[in-house]
Formats: structure tokens, sequence, C-alpha cells
């Protein structure tokens, strides 16, 4: 990444967008994983019901269904059951920060402020495949919410990553957010200029290779080692691979042209 740190000093410390992805990255989940994912109703039913809450109901009802739970399915019951495990996965119990995510986006922050120039500003944000209510509830039940300038999520973007559709989501809000915070004449976040945007998530496929296919630099997450040998594979530099959220804030420096 040396030669993206010195691309990036000749260019005013041109990094203008850090993006993580949401579960698995900034998020841990803490138990296990209530179903699979459900090919009828792909990206929680965004385009199919009314609401992410309705695709709850639905994955609900078919969990219960498919384990044998027929008392739990009554007409009396059943709402009693589903707000009862609709409302756990709102809540600390089911998730919990991933540690140094929320350090290494106040690194973010306050390197994007020291370096803001007339042409040069950093903006935080998620570009994840969730439903709204895990940014409107779940990330400021964590403390995430403090730093993050923007959020990108399929379920808005109609699309799943590893869909461009939501990297383009993302960069069109990071344009805007940081004129907002930096001044009208910020030029647009582009994630086809690769100096631009530094997304990192945990997915080879929808987070690394999909960032990268884009022009987004990337980092893959892999705290538990056993991404390494297929992101090798792939033809991922051992560098992008990441351990630790702690890592982050170095590869910010680095492209920042301002490496500590």
């Amino acid at each position: 990444m040396k030669h993206a740190a010195a691309a990036a000093a000749r260019d005013g410390g041109a990094l203008r967008c850090l993006t993580f992805e949401i579960t698995s990255t900034l998020v841990c989940r803490v138990q296990v994983r209530l179903w699979q994912d459900n090919a009828e109703l792909p990206n929680f039913g965004a385009a199919s019901l009314a609401n992410e809450r309705e695709w709850w109901r639905a994955m609900i009802r078919s969990t219960l269904d498919q384990a044998g739970c027929t008392e739990a399915l009554d007409d009396e019951t059943f709402p009693l059951v589903f707000q009862r495990i609709y409302s756990s996965f709102a809540s600390p119990d089911v998730w919990a920060p991933c540690p140094e995510g929320a350090s290494a986006m106040r690194h973010a922050k306050e390197r994007g402020l020291v370096v803001s120039t007339e042409h040069s500003g950093l903006v935080v944000g998620v570009c994840s495949n969730v439903y709204p209510r895990y940014v409107d509830q779940n990330l400021p039940l964590l403390g995430l919410h403090r730093d993050l300038d923007f959020a990108a999520t399929s379920y808005e973007a109609g699309a799943l990553k590893p869909s461009r559709d939501v990297f383009d989501a993302a960069a069109r809000k990071a344009s805007h957010v940081n004129r907002l915070l930096h001044g009208r004449t910020q030029p647009d976040v582009a994630p086809g200029q690769a100096h631009t945007v530094l997304h990192v998530g945990d997915d080879l496929e929808k987070d690394y290779l999909a960032a990268r296919a884009v022009g987004m630099h990337a980092l893959l997450f892999d705290p538990d080692g056993k991404a390494a040998d297929p992101a090798a594979e792939r033809g991922v530099p051992a560098s992008d691979v990441i351990r630790s959220l702690a890592e982050v804030p170095s590869r910010i420096d680095e492209l920042l042209g301002a490496a500590v």
C-alpha cells in the first residue's frame, strides 16, 4: 500500500471517505444465527414487503415452522413470540461492538480534521448489507453512532453487495456529507478513484473484492485468520488482510500521506 500512500500524498491527502461493513466488522454477533438467508425474500424483503419488520415476521414464522414449534404459530401466541424475538435482536444480548471499531472511526474523524483543506476532508460511513433498524437502533445502542456521518444500506439501495449499487450509494452520500462538513468546494467522493475511498469488511467477495472492483482501496478484516489462504489464492496482498481493526488507523495515515 506504500505506492498508494505516495499517490495520496501527491494529491494532498486525498482520502475522503472511510466505510465499514457493519455485521462481523463493526458489530459482532454474540448469539448463534437464528436462520439462513431466505432466497424468496432477499435483501430483507426490500422489493416485496412493506418494511423490514414484515421480513422479520416472515423469517421468525418460517423458522418456528421448520423447527416444529406449531404451538407458537397460533393467532394469539405468535404475536407475543414475534415481539420477544424481534425486540431481543435490537439489544446488547445479541450484538456487541467489535474491538477497536469505535477507535478506528474516531481516528478517521480526527485525522480528517487535521488534514482538511479546501479540497480535502474525510468522512466516515457504513456500506453494508443491512436493514434500516440496524443503523437507527443497533449502532447507537452500541455507541457506534458518534463518529458516523452516513449509512448506505443494501435495503435502501435495492441491491446486496457485491453489487456496486451499494458502493455507489455510499459515494453519493459521502460526497454530500463531505460538502456539508468541509465546505461546498469539496470534490465528489468517487469510488472509481482509488485514492478517495477505503472500505473495511470481513467478506472476501462482498467487501474486499467488490470494493476493489469499483476502484476503492479495501482491507479484509479477518480476526480468526481463516481468510488468509482463500484471499491469497485470489491475489489479495497479505498487507490488505488485517486481524484487528486497530490496524485501520495506520492505513488511514498511509493513505493520507502521513504515516506515523
